[in-house]
């Protein structure tokens, strides 16, 4: 049983770092990059629950605070997505989640991320982070979030629900 979540959580994060980072990042859109690895640690922890979720936050932060455009500090991305993971798995009981709830977790969970990043990257002593440009990347990487989330959420519900049939969140 543990064996297949750790292998739906590791290929669902690995395929969404490297769309992340080969594809998305290269779309030339206005704001944030779609931040595609949050929105499917938010997928997972909402198919599998907290645990899962902050499993899945910490690898995918771990696999981008150390791909080659990373420009924060080692560790940073994987903090954030562990809480992020964790919450989004905690915070509504399954029997409550309805779409509305899910967009909503997804796209807070973004623009989290990022407005997150930003302040744990400048409290850390960085000088990399315009705070005048935070609002709108924020923003921006909340509604892509939101925008993403009827693809990937029921696709990673869907394929936990295959591969690991014992799990009763999704």
């Amino acid at each position: 049983m543990i064996y297949r979540q750790g292998i739906v959580i590791g290929t669902c994060i690995f395929i969404a770092v490297v769309v992340e980072l080969t594809l998305l990042s290269r779309l030339g859109i206005p704001g944030a990059t779609p931040d595609l690895v949050v929105v499917t640690v938010v997928a997972i922890a909402l198919a599998m629950g907290p645990l899962q979720g902050a499993s899945a936050g910490f690898a995918a932060g771990v696999l981008i605070d150390l791909s080659p455009p990373s420009d924060t500090l080692v560790g940073v991305n994987a903090i954030i997505y562990l809480v992020i993971g964790f919450i989004a798995g905690y915070w509504v009981d399954p029997r409550d989640r309805t779409l509305i709830i899910i967009m909503g977790i997804t796209s807070l969970s973004t623009g989290g991320a990022a407005f997150a990043t930003a302040a744990v990257d400048t409290l850390l002593g960085g000088s990399r982070v315009n705070w005048a440009e935070v609002p709108w990347i924020t923003l921006s990487a909340a509604l892509y979030g939101l925008l993403l989330t009827p693809i990937v959420v029921p696709f990673v519900g869907w394929l936990v629900k295959k591969v690991t049939p014992e799990m009763s969140f999704s």
